[in-house]
């Protein structure tokens, strides 16, 4: 064979292998898309059923802290005038596309009399994941990756650390 077939034929080969692989990129992220609409909805069920659990782990074991009250209908968990909120949001249910807010601030119907004085919000956007061996849900986003279980432990480490600075003086 001459050098120019088989140049063509590498050429062929190469093509070929490139759409296969963009096709083999396809089907691995409709797999990973698939998976995320499966399962991101449980995932958050679970994190609020362990963020519940936990703080009647922790409530008794707080000493002089303010004990946490978890609010199952609105998925806060309140520590003095402090909340940390969970807003979980899948508008399509047949798309991965969705959204985990996590937010620390002053419980809304606190009272501050100068406006200025009422601590400023600190919010983290996520969003559910497929972990690398699609055995579960895994949370990205401003907090890098994080597990349901640290991000448990994050939410309450966070409304204590918030609750002590801002507590009333």
């Amino acid at each position: 064979m001459s050098d120019f077939a088989e140049r063509l034929r590498k050429l062929a080969d190469a093509k070929n292998d490139q759409a296969a692989a963009e096709e083999s990129a396809v089907a691995f992220q409709d797999r990973v898309n698939k998976f995320i609409v499966l399962h991101a909805r449980a995932e958050y069920e679970r994190l609020r059923g362990e963020l519940e659990t936990k703080v009647l782990e922790v409530n008794p074991k707080l000493g002089d802290l303010p004990k946490y009250e978890f609010m199952q209908g609105n998925a806060m968990v309140q520590q003095g005038n402090c909340i940390a909120s969970l807003y979980f949001d899948m508008p399509y249910t047949n798309l991965p596309n969705n959204q985990l807010l996590v937010g620390f601030g002053v419980h809304p119907n606190a009272m501050y009399f100068d406006e200025q004085d009422r601590p400023q919000p600190i919010r983290y956007k996520l969003q559910a994941a497929a972990d690398d061996a699609f055995a579960g849900i895994v949370w990205v986003g401003d907090l890098g990756e994080i597990t349901t279980a640290r991000l448990v432990e994050f939410v309450l480490e966070n409304l204590t650390v918030y609750y002590l600075e801002n507590k009333p003086k």
